[in-house]
């Protein structure tokens, strides 16, 4: 019972990522339709069910629910298309700043997330995970000023096509890139190690 429940919120927790995903191109619809309105409506129930599934609050802190939460109820309030296309410079900002913020109160966000994950770091990973978390801060910065550039100045159609697929792959490509370098630093260092023996 308790193994289909978890399964069960697993998968909820699955469908609301695609949901918030998929966010731009639901505004692209919804704006062809007039209606900003039901995107917050609809953004806000996705966060609510999101940030009450078990687990969820582990990952997601409630600064970061409280500043969504805020975008997509004034969205929602407002129906205005302009607000809900800058809901993407809201969470890179919103990342941004939890990232940042680690940087002056170590350990670094990357850190935390490789020691939750089960990775032990020595000072030299430690270091490493500090600069990573760096090069997600300009990645931040640099994505989030193209949603505000797609967002007041693009079409609706040039906007929900970066915010909802050329910013997903360019986070992948960064991932992947630094999946490359960590696998290449490692054996460089192994390489010195047995050098040194």
């Amino acid at each position: 019972m308790g193994l289909t429940r978890d399964f069960a919120a697993r998968m909820l927790r699955l469908v609301a990522l695609l949901l918030l995903a998929a966010y731009p191109f639901g505004v692209y619809y919804l704006l062809g339709r007039g209606s900003a309105r039901v995107a917050g409506l609809a953004l806000l129930l996705v966060l609510v069910v999101r940030f009450l599934l078990p687990g969820s609050r582990r990952t997601q802190s409630l600064a970061a629910f409280a500043v969504a939460a805020v975008a997509a109820a004034a969205i929602a309030a407002s129906n205005s298309e302009l607000l809900a296309r800058l809901y993407p410079v809201v969470v890179n900002a919103t990342l941004l700043g939890a990232f940042a913020l680690t940087l002056l109160r170590p350990p670094s966000m990357v850190e935390r997330i490789a020691r939750a994950g089960g990775a032990t770091l020595d000072a030299a990973g430690a270091r490493y995970a500090r600069a990573v978390t760096r090069v997600w801060c300009g990645f931040f910065v640099a994505n989030g000023a193209l949603a505000l550039l797609t967002a007041t100045r693009a079409s609706v159609e040039t906007w929900a096509l970066y915010n909802g697929a050329l910013a997903y792959a360019a986070a992948g490509f960064l991932l992947g890139g630094e999946r490359v370098c960590r696998a290449w630093l490692m054996r460089r260092a192994r390489g010195a190690a047995a050098g040194d023996g």
